[in-house]
């Protein structure tokens, strides 16, 4: 079987590229990016991909991708944090290897996606498991945006928050737009459910920020 890596992390291409050796079942060519991929004339049966490269090539060359999809499985290597942001375009994919969660069963991966399958970690499968991405994504915030997600959490409406903070109504509503955005919840409902469900752990994750201020 021949394998494709075109990767951005060196360190991620070596790892799977060992992985790949161990089983002794595949010729490997390891290329830079898309654009070689595509000159090259190569036809693999599997191109594992990065998950921006592949953006790039969904977004900047359809008509490659096209091509590509219809002789070789897709599948696009990312990070657990990358899940939400690249949620948008998975779904173009063959399947997914989460670079560290399941890396190390990437023949097992290759072989369900020459199938159709995906093999989905299934911390991702319950509430809490996205709810680690969404901890993980809180560095995005500014302190404004992230006092009016806890304040979102006491189901508190724009006017409130915006007397709490004191702020305008309007900027209020604009950081609320801003927190959906960051950590891609559909509504502010949502957002809201999630700050209180996650009281402690937000608490927790300002302290060593307003220590060091």
């Amino acid at each position: 079987m021949h394998v494709c890596l075109v990767l951005d992390d060196e360190s991620v291409a070596s790892k799977l590229v060992s992985a790949l050796d161990a089983a002794n079942r595949h010729r490997i060519t390891v290329l830079r990016d898309i654009g070689e991929l595509n000159q090259s004339n190569l036809t693999p049966d599997a191109i594992l991909i990065g998950v921006q490269q592949f953006a790039a090539l969904r977004e900047n060359e359809p008509m490659t991708y096209l091509r590509l999809s219809r002789r070789s499985r897709i599948i696009v290597v990312l990070s657990s944090r990358e899940l939400l942001d690249a949620a948008h375009i998975l779904a173009f994919a063959d399947a997914w290897v989460f670079q560290d969660i399941n890396a190390d069963r990437i023949n097992e991966l290759i072989d369900l996606g020459l199938e159709g399958h995906c093999l989905m970690p299934k911390q991702f499968l319950s509430r809490l498991g996205v709810d680690e991405i969404r901890l993980s994504l809180l560095p995005r915030l500014s302190e404004q945006e992230y006092e009016t997600l806890r304040l979102l959490g006491q189901g508190l409406n724009n006017r409130t928050i915006a007397d709490r903070l004191d702020l305008s109504e309007a900027i209020v509503k604009s950081m609320v737009r801003s927190v959906l955005s960051k950590l891609h919840f559909r509504n502010r409902t949502e957002a809201g459910v999630f700050a209180a469900r996650q009281q402690g752990a937000l608490e927790g994750s300002r302290k060593p920020q307003a220590r060091a201020s």
